[in-house]
């Protein structure tokens, strides 16, 4: 059963789990609960109790629950968990990093320490028809299916949205060694004209990189105005060549500069990316970003 917790702030719904959990404890007080709060409310945020005496969650509730996180995931501000079964502590960690927003689990000898988390600045958020909170999103577009499909993944989600702004960002590769330096000179004025020499062929190759790559951002572009986002919500742009191979770290730079809280990348790829990393970007962007939302779509 779940039970409607009270002393929470209006935009913080508590509930506590006990017992067996059913599709109707869904459909006759978690689902409605939390609708009148989205009605009310831009942004709302979530405490869960797990009891010790719970035994457990019915199949079709938990299909319930995937239904209602996924239609409002971008409306829930703050997610606490308190629960000392390790099952949903290990599943809840290892999704949370997938959620836009912040989410923590605690055990139950940490309830007023997880109240207190939850509740933090809740008195300041105002009703949602006073709100217009803007979401940045960027997307590492590249010349693969699995990046298509993140787009098509993104575009599935925000669809109807109007205070959402997309990034569609391509990292360029890395410059060849060959035009990163020359050996130097004798002759004060050879050397400047090598110099410069070498920073048109640097611009060329830029160039033509971008000029490759662009077909691929229109492609991704193309879902997002086809899914019913706006011309002036989305927007592309290539990071500059790294000389370095950290794909992960320049898209979290990037995200950083254009202050984009939830990054997309698909889970395999067939460029260059995947030629100089024997890790997946994703899994860099999970462990390196923290403070981010996180999604590898599959």
């Amino acid at each position: 059963m779940i039970e409607i917790l009270n002393g929470f702030p209006p935009t913080v719904m508590g509930f506590a789990c006990k017992n067996h959990v059913t599709k109707e404890d869904y459909e006759h007080v978690l689902t409605p609960t939390l609708a009148q709060a989205l009605a009310d409310y831009q942004k709302v945020r979530l405490y869960f109790q797990i009891d010790p005496n719970f035994a457990g969650v019915e199949p079709s509730a938990l299909w319930e629950d995937c239904k209602l996180g996924m239609k409002h995931l971008f409306r829930w501000d703050r997610i606490a968990v308190v629960t000392d079964v390790e099952w949903i502590r290990h599943i809840f960690k290892a999704f949370s990093p997938m959620i836009p927003c912040t989410a923590r689990v605690f055990r139950l000898d940490e309830i007023s320490i997880a109240k207190d988390w939850v509740i933090e600045g809740a008195a300041e958020q105002e009703p949602a028809t006073l709100t217009n909170r803007r979401e940045n999103f960027l997307i590492a577009v590249e010349d693969s299916a699995a990046s298509l499909k993140a787009v098509s993944y993104v575009s599935q989600i925000i669809r109807g949205r109007t205070d959402i702004h997309v990034r569609l960002l391509h990292v360029l590769p890395p410059i060849p060694p060959g035009l990163l330096e020359f050996g130097g000179a004798e002759q004060p004025q050879l050397e400047q004209r090598l110099s410069g020499e070498l920073r048109q062929d640097q611009a060329r190759w830029i160039e033509t990189a971008k000029h490759n790559a662009q077909a691929s951002l229109d492609k991704a572009l193309a879902i997002l105005l086809q899914g019913g986002l706006s011309p002036n919500t989305v927007s592309t742009s290539f990071s500059s060549p790294i000389h370095r191979p950290d794909v992960a770290q320049e898209i979290l730079q990037v995200a950083q500069t254009w202050k984009c809280g939830t990054l997309v990348v698909g889970r395999h790829t067939r460029s260059w990316i995947k030629e100089i990393r024997s890790t997946h970007v994703g899994e860099d962007l999970v462990r390196k970003g923290q403070g981010f939302a996180i999604w590898v779509v599959e």
